[in-house]
């Protein structure tokens, strides 16, 4: 097996193509209609994975004879995952010191977390209604806390820019030439995880992050 290559945000990407072919095959009994199908998906996926990885290639054999099973589609998605690059676990050192200003960091429920599905890191604190985020900006990580409201609507997220349950979150920020802050609210979604997993185009995350970050070190 190769070094991974993937980003979490493509095998998002993939895992949508998937789970899209295999609800095409469950609603479709038109034999060349399904080949298409599977032709379009292919070709959208091959550019996302890695030249002559032996993983790779097993996957594509897999995804060539998929039968019209949710299951089996999830089970063929595990076999990827060893070639999709990580998110960089912070310790608490670390997380700390993203969050100078908060005197006692919740820390994330690691054990719950799929690090081959984050693009970035965000969790909730509920007893004081909070989220904290952790994101790649250019070649390192930022924390951004915010307050987060507990009702939740059924809206488009922010991040992802897919509808779900979503969740106001404000952040405070300065802004260089501006007297005093500024309150940055979105919607975004309440699972962080299940963003994730929807987000598959990065622009959209560095565009929430162009807003809500505070403006040291533009």
């Amino acid at each position: 097996m190769l070094e991974p290559t993937i980003k979490p945000y493509e095998y998002s990407y993939i895992t949508q193509q998937v789970t899209t072919l295999v609800s095409a095959y469950l609603t479709l009994n038109d034999q060349r209609m399904r080949q298409i199908t599977l032709a379009t998906t292919l070709e959208r996926i091959i550019p996302l994975l890695p030249d002559q990885d032996p993983l790779a290639r097993e996957f594509l054999q897999g995804l060539q004879a998929l039968p019209p099973k949710r299951q089996a589609a999830l089970d063929l998605l595990q076999t990827l995952q060893p070639l999709v690059i990580p998110f960089a676990q912070p310790t608490p050192k670390q997380l700390s010191k993203l969050f100078r200003k908060v005197k006692k960091l919740p820390q994330p429920n690691w054990a719950a977390l799929n690090l081959h599905e984050l693009t970035y890191l965000g969790w909730n604190d509920g007893g004081n209604q909070k989220k904290y985020l952790v994101a790649p900006w250019e070649d390192r990580l930022i924390g951004i806390q915010g307050d987060f409201a507990p009702q939740t609507v059924k809206g488009v997220c922010a991040i992802c820019h897919t509808i779900g349950n979503v969740s106001l979150f404000t952040a405070i920020t300065k802004r260089n030439g501006v007297t005093g802050y500024t309150r940055q609210g979105n919607y975004i979604c309440r699972d962080s995880a299940q963003c994730n997993r929807q987000l598959t185009d990065p622009q959209r995350l560095q565009d929430f992050l162009t807003v809500v970050r505070p403006s040291k070190g533009r």
